[in-house]
C-alpha cells in the first residue's frame, strides 16, 4: 500500500511552513498569490488527501456540510446544489451530497447522514413535513423549500406569492387576459380559512400569487386555462398540448409556468405546432436555471436569487454549527 501524503511532504515540497498548507487548504491567511499557487500544485501533484478523521478529533469538525436533495430530474436541483456548493467553498466548507426519491421523501436520507462525517446538514424540504422527528437531530440543520419548520428548524425559503404575483400582474397590465397556468389545479386556490387545515405546497402558493393578481384588477380567473402537470419539461410539453386541444378551453395569449422546466417543455410544444413566442403567445417561467438561457427563443423567468438563497442556508448552518444563531429567512 503506498504511503499517505501528508501536509508535512506538502510544506517540505514547496519549501514553507505547515501553517502555510493549512492556511491554503481552508482558504484562510495572508500570502501571496503565487506562494498559494504552488501549495495548491503540489496538493495536486502529490495527491494530498484531506484526512477528515484526524481533522474532526483534533478541531471537533471536519469542515463538511450535508446537503441532502432530490433526485436531479429537473433543472433546479443541479442549479441549488451548484450554488450550495460555492457558498460553502467561500466560507471554507466542502459539501457532500446524499440524494432521496421525492416520492419517497427525505425520510429515506435520513439513516445516511448519520454515516457521513458532516458538521451539519442543509435538507431540501420538497413536500410537506408530515413527521416532525425528521427536524430533530442529532446534528446542526438548516430547511431549504417551500414548507413552514413551525420554528422547529432554521428555514429558508422564496418569494412565492410575491413573485408570481407580480408576473402574472405585469402581463395583465400589459393587456393580456387570457393567462394560462401550468403546474398548479383549481384545489390549489383555497380560501384562507382553509390553509389552516391544509399545508401549502409550492404549487398552492404560487398559484395564489396568480389568483391574487387578477382579483386585484377585478377579473375572474377562468379556471379552464389552468392544468396540473408533472414539474418536469414533458409536463410542460404534455399540458400546453392537452390545453391547445380542449375544444372548450379558450387559446391562452400568455402562459405562465410555475418552474423553467415547464416552461421549457411548453416552448418545445408551441414551436413544434408553429406557434411563435412571444409574438403569439407569451410564456413566463420560474427559478432562472442556467438552462433558460439556451432555450430558443431565451425564456423569460422569474429570478428568485438562488445564489442568495443558498448563501443564506450555508450562512445559517455554519451559525449553528460554531454555536451561533440566524434567523430564518424569506428570500
Amino acid at each position: 500500500m503506498a504511503k499517505r501524503v501528508t501536509i508535512t511532504d506538502v510544506a517540505r515540497e514547496t519549501g514553507v511552513s505547515i501553517k502555510t498548507v493549512s492556511n491554503v487548504l481552508n482558504n484562510t491567511g495572508s500570502m501571496r498569490p503565487e506562494t498559494r499557487q504552488r501549495v495548491q500544485d503540489a496538493i495536486e501533484r502529490l495527491g494530498y488527501r484531506v484526512n477528515v478523521s484526524a481533522r474532526a478529533m483534533k478541531t471537533g469538525g471536519t469542515k463538511l456540510i450535508g446537503l441532502a436533495i432530490t433526485d436531479f430530474c429537473q433543472p433546479f436541483m443541479p442549479y441549488l446544489a451548484d450554488s450550495i456548493v460555492a457558498a460553502a467553498r467561500s466560507r471554507g466548507y466542502a459539501v457532500i451530497t446524499d440524494t432521496y426519491n421525492s416520492a419517497g421523501g427525505l425520510a429515506q436520507a435520513i439513516p445516511e447522514t448519520k454515516k457521513l462525517a458532516a458538521d451539519g446538514w442543509i435538507f431540501f424540504m420538497g413536500s410537506p413535513i408530515t413527521d416532525r422527528t425528521i427536524l430533530h437531530q442529532p446534528y446542526p440543520l438548516v430547511i431549504v423549500g417551500d414548507y413552514d419548520t413551525q420554528g422547529l428548524a432554521d428555514w429558508v425559503t422564496m418569494p412565492n406569492v410575491e413573485a408570481v404575483r407580480t408576473a402574472v400582474g405585469a402581463l395583465l397590465d400589459s393587456g393580456c387576459r387570457r393567462i394560462a397556468l401550468i403546474g398548479g389545479t383549481a384545489e390549489n386556490a383555497c380560501p384562507d380559512a382553509d390553509r389552516e387545515s391544509r399545508p401549502e405546497t409550492t404549487s398552492t402558493m404560487r398559484t395564489r400569487g396568480y389568483v391574487l393578481a387578477h382579483e386585484e384588477r377585478g377579473l375572474q380567473v377562468d379556471w379552464r386555462l389552468v392544468r396540473n402537470a408533472d414539474w418536469v419539461q414533458s409536463g410542460g410539453r404534455d399540458a400546453v398540448a392537452g390545453l391547445l386541444d380542449d375544444p372548450d378551453a379558450p387559446r391562452p395569449d400568455a402562459v405562465m409556468c410555475l418552474n423553467d422546466a415547464l416552461a421549457i417543455g411548453v416552448i418545445h410544444e408551441l414551436q413544434r405546432r408553429g406557434v411563435r413566442v412571444p409574438q403569439d403567445m407569451q410564456v413566463i417561467g420560474f427559478d432562472n436555471v442556467p438552462d433558460a438561457e439556451y432555450c430558443m427563443p431565451g425564456l423569460t423567468t422569474i429570478d428568485p436569487h438562488v445564489d442568495d438563497y443558498a448563501r443564506h442556508a450555508v450562512d445559517m448552518l455554519i451559525a449553528r454549527i460554531e454555536g451561533r444563531r440566524i434567523r430564518s429567512a424569506r428570500m
